[in-house]
């Protein structure tokens, strides 16, 4: 239970966990897909695609009705239409107008535009999807039976309205009961005969019967070429009259429709929006343009959806957690802001739609998220300290002064203040005891074993192993303690070679005494660490002088230094007898001695791993009982 509850109370899992939630929930709910549509609209906004030369829109505009007279026209006007652009070679003639009705004023106008459709040949016509009522049953609406005979196609015209009103896809099948009618755009190009090898040609089978239902199959968005008017179009009227250069029209796909703003045939699209809608007829001319360009836009499938939101969402925290706030804060706007243009532009680039506002949000939360979490731990960690800082200096790390602090934060500021200033206390103590043990033990100490000489040989063997004993740890104490108060601040660049030249000389004495020969491997160019030099010699000289101490009469010390991954690695090893593995994990423990040590302080390799890691280094040893022993003292090298 208690393991459950670190794992929680973690930092970064518990910051992931919450961001995790709100990205996952928030794209599969679907409840920010207004920003996710936004976002979509503004790369259909940045984008234009060029015009295309062979999509061209016949306009039922103003200026028609104003010559042509009121809507509805008689449909003489709609098959002398269709016998000027089929005289002129247009490829396919879309008639984007329901002719649902016999016209009444002018029975035999049906026959006549019957005949038209005929004679071209390559004529299609719009099915319409509508209810009877409000919210009421859905019915197919067909062309007129004598026209639906002559039609080339059939397509149905009909475009998805997102929650927000907008016109931003179709589906490719669709119908009442069965999804029967491809859209209208899909019939355009197959009686073209240029239908994209990816657009099915039949209705999907298997699919099961819903009586009186809205029956779809494959939803795709549509990659628009423009705002409205980017189509090039002509006048009904002028089309009507052959008010157009010869072979305007040749080789080309002609939509004809309603683009008056009266006719009520409008569409707002990512690219107009509500205060400027597109005429439908042109909505149906980007249909097409998207369908034979390969630009219908597909949507990422919801478990790859949702294992990218996974990723994107929860990558901030791999920098969150390295680096500082500033640079954090920096590094997620970012990534925010490369997320978004990803959702983007990612369906006009590569045809793919992903909703990324979950996301987003979850990237938007990431810093705040992680700064209370990190708060959090960083107040758990205060109290934990405080309280042990309390039993350690009683009441010393209480606040003096007892006031009311409505804030828990400036609470425990106001103790921690009280803390230091009862550790500066302690610290201005060590020092103090620091200079007492070095003025007023270690100088009788000193002074009493220069006074040796003047007694008899039996009195000074008597006296001088313990007064020099006595000495020795008071230096080494010393030493030990310089280290632990050791400021970089201090630091020089130093040569890493002359200081351990300058080691290796001062226990060549030693080294003779013992009948040990030290051996060199130091490069010739300098090796520059950035560092305190009194303490690194000795460092050092600690390391030869335990080498020699514990290397047999006639062998060898080898000393080397050399460069490695960033660092200037010193090896002393010696052929003694070993260290066992025991003994290995208290080596550099303060005051621990092993077997092998006589009567040493204990603090020697102590000392030598605090002047290590005061130096950003480290200190560690490859050895085993009756073989080679090496002390390995790693130091950053100098940043010039």
């Amino acid at each position: 239970m208690k393991r459950l509850q670190r794992i929680f109370l973690d930092d970064r899992f518990s910051a992931a966990l919450i961001l995790l939630t709100l990205a996952l929930a928030t794209t599969a709910s679907g409840v920010l897909s207004r920003v996710d549509n936004l976002l979509y609209d503004l790369g259909q906004r940045a984008i234009t695609q060029p015009v295309p030369d062979d999509i061209v829109l016949v306009a039922i505009d103003e200026s028609s009705l104003s010559q042509l007279g009121r809507w509805p026209w008689s449909r003489r006007l709609h098959a002398a239409l269709i016998d000027r652009l089929a005289a002129d070679g247009a490829k396919v003639i879309a008639l984007d107008i329901v002719f649902a009705e016999p016209d009444t004023a002018d029975q035999p106008a049906d026959a006549l535009l019957a005949e038209a459709i005929a004679r071209a040949g390559n004529v299609v016509l719009p099915v319409l999807l509508e209810s009877s009522r409000s919210n009421g049953q859905l019915l197919e609406t067909l062309p007129l039976p004598q026209l639906l005979e002559q039609a080339a196609g059939l397509g149905r015209v009909h475009a998805e309205l997102d929650a927000d009103g907008i016109a931003r896809s179709v589906f490719l099948w669709e119908g009442v009961g069965t999804a029967a009618w491809p859209h209208f755009g899909q019939a355009v190009l197959t009686v073209a005969g240029i239908r994209p090898p990816g657009l099915p040609a039949a209705a999907p089978a298997g699919a099961a019967a819903q009586p009186f239902a809205l029956v779809r199959d494959r939803q795709r968005r549509v990659g628009f070429l423009g705002p409205p008017g980017h189509v090039r179009s002509v006048s009904y009227a002028q089309a009507l009259t052959g008010e157009f250069a010869p072979g305007a029209f040749r080789g080309r796909i002609v939509l004809v429709g309603a683009t008056a703003a009266g006719m009520g045939d409008l569409l707002p699209t990512p690219v107009s929006g509500l205060a400027a809608p597109m005429p439908g007829v042109e909505f149906n001319a980007n249909v097409v343009a998207a369908m034979r360009d390969g630009r219908l836009i597909r949507e990422l499938p919801r478990t790859p959806t949702l294992l990218l939101t996974v990723v994107v969402a929860l990558l901030p925290l791999a920098w969150l957690a390295r680096l500082n706030p500033l640079s954090g804060l920096l590094a997620s706007l970012a990534w925010f802001v490369a997320v978004a243009a990803v959702g983007a532009f990612l369906p006009m680039l590569a045809r793919l739609w992903m909703p990324v506002a979950g996301a987003l949000l979850a990237i938007l939360l990431a810093y705040p998220v992680w700064s209370w979490r990190r708060l959090e731990s960083a107040g758990r960690f205060l109290d934990h300290e405080l309280k042990r800082l309390r039993q350690e200096l009683g009441a010393a790390a209480e606040p003096t002064v007892r006031e009311a602090v409505p804030d828990p934060f400036q609470a425990r500021i106001r103790q921690v203040q009280a803390a230091a200033h009862r550790l500066r206390h302690l610290q201005q103590e060590r020092r103090e005891t620091l200079a007492f043990i070095s003025h007023d033990i270690r100088a009788p100490l000193a002074s009493a074993l220069m006074q040796i000489d003047s007694l008899l040989p039996q009195q000074q063997a008597r006296l001088r192993a313990p007064l020099t004993r006595g000495l020795e740890l008071a230096e080494a104490f010393l030493r030990t303690s310089r280290a632990e108060m050791l400021d970089p601040a201090r630091f020089e660049e130093l040569d890493c070679g002359a200081v351990l030249h300058q080691a290796i000389d001062d226990a060549h004495v030693t080294a003779r005494e013992k009948s040990v020969r030290l051996v060199r491997e130091l490069p010739a160019d300098p090796l520059w660490v950035d560092g305190e030099f009194g303490l690194l010699h000795r460092a050092m000289l600690n390391l030869i002088l335990n080498a020699i101490h514990h290397a047999p009469s006639g062998s060898a010390v080898e000393l080397a230094l050399r460069a490695a991954e960033g660092r200037a690695e010193i090896s002393v090893t010696d052929h003694g007898p070993g260290i066992g593995e025991t003994d290995q994990s208290r080596l550099f423990q303060r005051f621990s001695r092993i077997a092998q040590s006589g009567g040493g302080s204990g603090l020697g390799l102590y000392f030598v791993r605090t002047v290590a890691e005061k130096h950003g280094g480290a200190v560690k040893v490859r050895t085993a009982a009756g073989g080679p022993t090496c002390f390995t003292l790693s130091l950053p090298l100098a940043q010039h």
